[in-house]
């Protein structure tokens, strides 16, 4: 054992010689190959801005200050020379140049005749004695200068006595050309094209015991440069000959010249001590030897403590995979069970739209829609909690309309709103694209969940107003959508608004709070990790409500917490759905944040970003209000901003005033004929004596225009209030405002356009996408298979019902003539899973026969490869029943509740588009 460790520590020594040798041959090299790199640099500044140039591009004095001021990227280096060819026959008239007479390297005596000489003509200060020097009277220099004019490379001396110093050091050298040489030059042709010499001075002691002393082992082992390029008697360079230890470590040397070789060689200055690790080992071998009983006794008992909670924790581990199950088989239940009926619900609404319904009623229908797409949609938050948690939370990428997005939210909380006196508004930026490509479902969740926390807490009451019921103003929840790089500047509505100068009137926070702490919005409002085809815009909902307090604040995006029980007491909800909110923004490359004053008010803002889709307009054109005008009345300018955003939507010209009396002068002036009044409730209740001389003096002016006056209301409670309204013979518009409603209420008081049929246009023009497609759809419940049949008989398809696995069994035995089947899993008997599996093996045996000649294509329809595409229709949407849709053999997976474009959109994969079919999608 001792001799085991005394040869460890031996090699361990000879690692360590060996890595502190590589490391000063590493850095010598590097700091030479740099130096020499340099050099061969300063020849070509030379070659090129000082020959054939008049006058002379560099003196002595610049070259001096160049290489001084250069010194430190040749840090091996003591000095540069350049030396200039000189023939005989040109020396009498260079040296009349000069003002000196070329002398001899070593007695600097008047150089003889010969015939070319290379006195030196630029020096670094280091080596300024050099000048006027004939490097060709020096054997070393001479045999330099000649060797490098022939490889056109950096040469090295032998090592040599330098002259001022009488230390030892080596000489580099280039060759100057006068022009570019090729790669193939021969010597004759670089010795005719010479034009000068740079020499680099090496003092090899000095500067090796100064780069040496930068380690901080240099006292520990002692190095030796060598000239081995005569192996038998080797050139000490630097280092001394006096050896201690005889361990030594060698290292071949590379300074670019290839006929000369040089090596490293390092040595321990001090012997090797004595191997305390071989002594101590072998001593403590004994007493771990005499341990080593009880370490084993007491490893058996751990062992068995080990196994024993092992064992424990296996049964743990059981329990939480059941729990895991359970939990998703609940999650599974729950969502189909719910999902089913709310299916037909809105399945039998989407049918209802195709009938004959005036506008008015398919704004009702579209809300049942939307407020049981959003029952939906607080089952999903839990499912979404759940799908976060597990990291498996997709975003989808399709086009959508962001406007009619936020109208159908608005009708959600219309009623809400109404209800408590709130002003609900939306305004969104013309520079927003009509149509985005993205989730819009995640995006409606988001904006939904926003709204849905203001609207529990945005009444602005007081105390007072509880007591005596004086005050009749009420708050407000106000969203806005721009586009990113509308922040950095003043965007309509925030050029109007101030602290009172608001939606309600009622102070709110200063929104730029809200997203003071984004990091991908730039100071110009850019994102730039985004591609040109994509836009990031900014959502802000604004609220007057009871605000957040501060203790709350840093917690408000934590899951299932609510804000304070006093608070969670007036409120509903699951405390997840700003959480839920928070990662879809992250999905979506945004960033979410909020400003909350208590008692005063709250805004969250976030960003997201989104593809542009096509640039054609999305929004409903209502070819009855074209040419119309309107003016609005409204005191309130973001108010009245607002107002005629939504007015001129439905292609509508519209005018703002401030007051009643400015409307009237306005209509009176007569420059333009407005074919209708909107006047905000506020105003007109302002003063019933102005209000009822408007109505007068409106008259007066155009009996017909007064029939076509409106008044903006949040909300008529009171009957007086009301039959005053109608007295007059007054419209009412009920807020918040937006698209369908508005234009509802201004066809029926002007008379035109009362039916909608823009829906029985699109249904007309989308008849013939799937005509001559026979679907199957199976579904053991009779509401759905109407709903579906319904949806698929809107594209024209030839639909075939099924209320059992069985049947859908021997419906697709081949040869059968469907296209496409939508199958719905849970069913009793044959559930979907088993129903595919078994029509797939039907098709793998014909196929089978097809290929082995024992069935004729003829009577199978001339089909050689049969799969027909089925397409699962569940309420369940949990990823383990999605992946048993594609391992039974299922061709994609449809959840419930659905719409006729999901299916459609679907189907669309397997089949070939038809012009019609190919015009519509790309629009």
């Amino acid at each position: 054992m001792f001799s085991f460790y005394n040869h460890h520590a031996i090699e361990k020594r000879k690692v360590t010689l060996a890595s502190m040798c590589v490391e000063r041959a590493r850095m010598l090299q590097d700091q030479f190959n740099a130096s020499m790199t340099h050099v061969q640099a300063i020849s070509i500044l030379i070659s090129t801005f000082h020959h054939g140039k008049n006058p002379l591009a560099i003196d002595q004095r610049t070259f001096a200050k160049y290489t001084e001021k250069t010194a430190f990227e040749r840090p091996l280096m003591s000095g540069v020379a350049y030396a200039i060819r000189v023939l005989h026959l040109e020396r009498e008239k260079f040296e009349r140049q000069q003002g000196w007479s070329i002398r001899k390297m070593k007695k600097f005596e008047p150089s003889p005749v010969q015939e070319e000489y290379a006195p030196v003509i630029l020096a670094q200060d280091t080596v300024a004695h050099m000048v006027s020097l004939d490097l060709l009277s020096g054997k070393e220099d001479c045999d330099n200068a000649i060797r490098a004019r022939e490889s056109g490379k950096g040469v090295l001396t032998t090592p040599f006595r330098l002259l001022k110093t009488n230390r030892l050091g080596v000489i580099l050298t280039f060759a100057v050309y006068k022009r570019d040489l090729p790669a193939d030059a021969t010597p004759k042709d670089r010795v005719e094209a010479t034009d000068g010499y740079l020499e680099g001075i090496f003092d090899i002691e000095s500067l090796a015991e100064n780069l040496f002393q930068q380690f901080a082992g240099k006292k520990t082992i002692l190095v030796n440069l060598y000239d081995t390029t005569n192996r038998s008697q080797p050139i000490s360079m630097y280092g001394s000959e006096v050896y201690v230890d005889k361990l030594e470590h060698v290292i071949a040397l590379n300074f670019g010249d290839p006929l000369r070789n040089h090596e490293m060689r390092c040595r321990f200055k001090h012997k090797a001590p004595l191997s305390w690790l071989a002594i101590t080992t072998t001593g403590s071998t004994l007493v771990i030897t005499l341990l080593l009983g009880y370490i084993v006794f007491a490893t058996m008992n751990h062992m068995a403590k080990v196994q024993e909670e092992y064992n424990r924790m296996v049964e743990l581990k059981k329990k939480a995979e059941a729990a895991d199950v359970a939990k998703s088989q609940f999650l599974s239940t729950v969502s189909h069970e719910i999902r089913t009926p709310m299916h037909g619900v809105l399945g039998i609404l989407d049918i209802l739209l195709d009938t004959d319904l005036d506008v008015t009623q398919q704004d009702h229908v579209r809300t049942a829609q939307a407020s049981g797409k959003t029952l939906v949609s607080l089952l999903n938050e839990v499912l979404d909690q759940a799908k976060i948690e597990s990291g498996k939370l997709d975003l989808e990428s399709v086009p959508f309309d962001l406007r009619a997005i936020m109208d159908d939210v608005l009708s959600l909380f219309s009623g809400k709103s109404q209800e408590n006196g709130v002003e609900l508004a939306v305004y969104i930026s013309h520079r927003v694209p009509d149509m985005l490509i993205g989730d819009p479902g995640r995006f409606r969740q988001i904006i939904t969940n926003l709204m849905g926390n203001s609207i529990k807490v945005s009444p602005k009451i007081s105390h007072f107003i509880l007591l005596y019921f004086v005050f009749t103003e009420k708050g407000h929840i106000f969203v806005t959508v721009h586009l990113v790089e509308e922040v950095m500047e003043t965007t309509d509505i925030e050029r109007e608004a101030s602290s009172r100068n608001t939606l309600s009137g009622f102070p709110v926070p200063d929104k730029r709070r809200s997203w003071a702490g984004f990091k991908n919005i730039g100071q110009d409002g850019r994102n730039c990790s985004l591609s040109p085809d994509r836009i990031s815009v900014i959502v802000s909902v604004e609220d007057t409500g009871e605000g957040i307090p501060q203790e709350a604040q840093p917690r408000i995006f934590t899951p299932f917490v609510q804000v304070g029980s006093s608070i969670s007491r007036k409120q509903a909800g699951t405390g997840i759905g700003l959480s839920i909110s928070k990662c879809l923004v992250t999905l979506m490359d945004g960033e979410l944040g909020f400003v909350s004053i208590p008692k005063v008010g709250s805004t969250f803002t976030f960003t997201a970003s989104f593809t542009i889709g096509c640039s054609k307009q999305s929004k409903i054109i209502y070819p009855e209000f074209q040419c119309m005008r309107a003016l609005v009345v409204d005191s309130r300018q973001v108010r009245a901003i607002v107002s005629k955003y939504h007015v001129q939507r439905l292609g509508i010209q519209v005018e703002v005033v401030p007051s009643l009396d400015h409307a009237l002068s306005t209509i009176s002036i007569g420059n333009a004929i407005f074919s209708m009044v909107l006047v905000e409730q506020v105003v007109w209740d302002a003063d019933s004596a102005v209000s009822s001389l408007f109505v007068n003096k409106l008259r007066k002016l155009d009996q017909q225009l007064s029939s076509k006056l409106f008044i903006l209301a949040n909300s008529v409670n009171h009957s007086k209030k009301r039959d005053m309204l109608e007295l007059h013979g007054l419209s009412i518009i009920m807020k918040p405002l937006r698209s369908s409603m508005l234009a509802a209420s201004l066809q029926r008081a002007i008379g035109v356009g009362n039916k909608g049929n823009l829906r029985k246009l699109s249904s007309l023009s989308l008849s013939g996408l799937l005509a001559g497609r026979k679907i199957l759809v199976v579904d053991d419940n009779y509401v759905n298979l109407k709903v579906a049949a319904g949806a698929l008989k809107r594209y024209g398809a030839d639909v075939v019902l099924a209320e059992s696995g069985e049947k859908a069994i021997s419906f697709l035995e081949p040869p059968h003539t469907f296209d496409a089947c939508f199958m719905d899993i849970q069913m009793p008997a044959i559930d979907g899973f088993e129903a595919t599996r078994r029509i797939r093996e039907m098709e793998d045996n014909i196929n089978d026969r097809i290929q082995n000649g024992d069935a004729s294509i003829e009577a199978c329809r001339n089909i050689s490869n049969w799969h027909v595409p089925i397409l699962a229709m569940t309420a369940d949407v949990i990823q383990a029943t999605q992946d048993e849709c594609i391992r039974c053999g299922m061709d994609g997976y449809i959840s419930k509740p659905f719409e006729g474009e999901h299916l459609y959109r679907e189907l669309s994969r397997f089949f070939t588009s038809s012009p019609l079919m190919k015009c519509i999608e790309n629009f």
